[in-house]
């Protein structure tokens, strides 16, 4: 009995071999994500981060944010029949009738980019290029986050219902898959490369 069970797990593990890859990635992903909803308590649409009740909101996030409403206007008005965009410090909206979205922390990807930090960090993979693959993902991120911001502003015109689908909805799985498609360029290109370079040193060596 007891071998029937270990032949059984065998297999399992076995056939789960191919998804090794997958699954640790899902594991880091639901790890970093349920630690940042564990310690980071601030309001999301607030001006303030707390982690664990303590204040530790950054001096430049204020600055981030200008930063972020003045990219995601920019885009906004390269797009045909967007030129009466209003745009304040923090906030982007249309005159003739929309949502008036207001950029906050939680609108930065500040949560995104740790977590894909996190993964890769945490990853499998040579050190020295994680130096550089982190910081580039984080960019990737951030372009991102400045079309979705411009892209919630644009298909929110006239009709403001559309907000949550989008915000909560869309584009937030699509940030997903961003960071997804990061970790797959990440385990198929770079990590593949290594692995091959190690191993024709080993048999040269």
């Amino acid at each position: 009995m007891q071998k029937l069970t270990t032949d059984k797990i065998r297999r399992i593990a076995a056939s789960l071999k191919p998804f090794r890859g997958v699954l640790y990635f899902l594991g880091l992903l639901f790890f970093f994500h349920f630690s940042w909803k564990i310690a980071i308590d601030g309001d999301m649409e607030g001006d303030s981060i707390y982690f664990f009740g303590k204040d530790i909101t950054p001096a430049w996030f204020h600055a981030a944010c200008l930063w972020l409403t003045s990219a995601a206007a920019w885009f906004i008005r390269l797009l045909p029949g967007t030129q009466d965009l209003v745009g304040e410090p923090v906030a982007l909206y249309f005159p003739g009738g929309g949502i008036r979205i207001l950029i906050v922390w939680g609108c930065t990807g500040i949560k995104q980019m740790l977590i894909f930090a996190g993964v890769i960090l945490f990853y499998r993979g040579p050190f020295l290029k994680k130096l550089w693959y982190i910081p580039l993902g984080c960019a990737v991120l951030t372009i991102y986050n400045v079309i979705r911001i411009g892209l919630i502003a644009v298909f929110t015109r006239g009709y403001p219902e559309r907000f949550d689908s989008l915000h909560d909805g869309i584009f937030r799985y699509i940030y997903y898959t961003v960071v997804f498609l990061l970790w797959v360029y990440w385990e198929e290109v770079i990590v593949r490369k290594a692995t091959v370079k190690t191993r024709k040193n080993k048999q040269n060596a």
